[in-house]
């Protein structure tokens, strides 16, 4: 494989090319769903390919090849190499930023391959949680759906820089989805456990921190109520700091969005954006974090990436293409789904550092306000910065104290104006929200988090 994948850049820059990939990628994927108290689908499936990319005459071309041999190798880098010629005068022109070449071999350290383990142990995992679900429920249950999913991937980045490095990963999840219904009122929730590690997460895994936390919050829903609606100062429980940073910042904050002209966050380097309370990294270097990675698609090393400090303005996530562009130093973080997807900007671990306060005295200093938890999930326009954050339960604050139980609350304002009005950050710290965020077509791992935060007002209203 390294003699071929070599070959094939130095080819690459005998013909022209400034710069050259090969990515070969390898996975195998296990998918189980039970719904209401039985199976319902089982998915299996494997795939390996190549992807080449060729920048010549400052264009770039790509091409790619499932289960490929030697000439199908050879025909895909004809291909980029060819698409990139006959582009050379219709696109604008591009560089890549060099970086050095380094060769490495990562392997995946794991108690219990999943690869490993029959299906249908799996499923009796899934059952069980699911069973104690459906118990706890009772004929308040409406519909019960456990998924789990384990994914198996091989990626090897060769490039013109000298670079091969070849990363194995391996990654376990789990979802509950319980939904309740008291004849009237219809309440959801979900919890998701997942992390870089074997089947060892279903194992250690138990009812109670998993389908049985997510029975018990929709229960409670279900006696909870309506939101007030209004400009109330808020408190953001971390799950909700994520969705807020991941959706509000970290998108602005991809490069080929600001060059794009989509990123409000734009020519505003080095400026002070937000409260000084307010430090935002993206990491992808946490141990056991579900968006960790060693490499990102390109073979440049992952990295903690300070994009606000402070307040300030500091960086953004960078390609290779992206630095070179921008004058900047690469990041590590272009990712690609897959070696039929080219690589682009992608976030990995995203979070508000923590800061001094304690939550209770954040609470004790609000007299009316909103504590909101259970983050679900944001919209976001980011060339106007507007946002809206929904919350499946929250909580008033009323003099000081945690008073009446909240659902289905969301909160809306403009991602600028809400960072300078960030007035306190907690000395906690919390990230638990593994999951997929979706980019130009392309799926990619990603986990989001922080600290609790305060903020001086926004508007506060129901579920549209």
């Amino acid at each position: 494989m390294k003699d071929l994948l070599r070959s094939m850049c130095d080819i690459a820059a005998k013909r022209g090319a400034s710069f050259a990939d090969v990515r070969v990628v390898e996975s195998e994927n296990t998918g189980i769903m039970r719904q209401d108290g039985r199976a319902d689908k089982l998915d299996q499936s494997a795939s390996r390919g190549l992807g080449v990319r060729a920048l010549k005459d400052h264009a770039w071309g790509f091409a790619s090849a499932s289960d490929f041999d030697r000439d199908s190798a050879m025909d895909a880098l004809d291909a980029a190499i060819s698409m990139a010629e006959a582009s050379a005068e219709r696109t604008e022109q591009t560089a890549v930023a060099r970086v050095e070449g380094i060769e490495d071999i990562v392997r995946a350290q794991v108690e219990l391959d999943p690869r490993s383990v029959p299906v249908e142990t799996k499923m009796a995992a899934l059952q069980g949680f699911e069973e104690s679900a459906i118990k706890l429920c009772g004929d308040k249950l409406a519909n019960s759906i456990i998924s789990y999913s384990d994914e198996v991937q091989r990626e090897i980045v060769c490039n013109t820089f000298g670079a091969y490095v070849d990363t194995e990963s391996i990654r376990t999840s789990a979802q509950a989805i319980i939904i309740v219904s008291d004849g009237g009122i219809i309440q959801r929730a979900t919890d998701v456990i997942g992390s870089p590690v074997g089947f060892e997460l279903m194992e250690k895994a138990t009812s109670e921190e998993f389908s049985l936390k997510a029975a018990k919050l929709a229960l409670s829903l279900l006696t909870a109520s309506p939101p007030p609606a209004g400009n109330f100062p808020v408190i953001f429980h971390p799950s909700l700091t994520g969705v807020f940073t991941h959706e509000c910042i970290g998108h602005n904050a991809e490069a080929d969005l600001v060059m794009s002209g989509s990123s409000i966050i734009a020519g505003k380097m080095g400026q002070q954006i937000g409260s000084d309370l307010v430090t935002i990294i993206d990491d992808a270097t946490i141990p056991g974090a579900w968006g960790s990675y060693a490499y990102d698609s390109e073979g440049t090393p992952g990295q903690r990436r300070v994009l606000i400090e402070n307040g300030v303005l500091k960086n953004y996530m960078h390609s290779l293409e992206t630095a070179a562009r921008m004058g900047m130093a690469p990041n590590g973080s272009a990712r690609a789904q897959g070696y039929s997807s080219r690589p682009i900007i992608r976030m990995s671990n995203t979070f508000i550092a923590p800061g001094t306060s304690e939550l209770e005295d954040m609470i004790r200093g609000i007299n009316l306000g909103v504590y909101l938890k259970s983050g679900q999930y944001g919209h976001v326009n980011p060339e106007r910065g507007q946002y809206t954050c929904h919350a499946g339960e929250a909580y008033m604050i009323r003099n000081g104290e945690l008073a009446e139980h909240l659902r289905d609350v969301s909160v809306a304002g403009l991602t600028l104006d809400t960072l300078m009005n960030i007035d306190a950050v907690s000395d906690d710290f919390e990230m638990k929200e593994p999951g997929t965020c979706g980019k130009n077509g392309q799926g990619m791992h990603v986990d989001m988090g922080g600290a609790h935060v305060r903020v001086k007002e926004l508007v506060v209203g129901g579920r549209s």
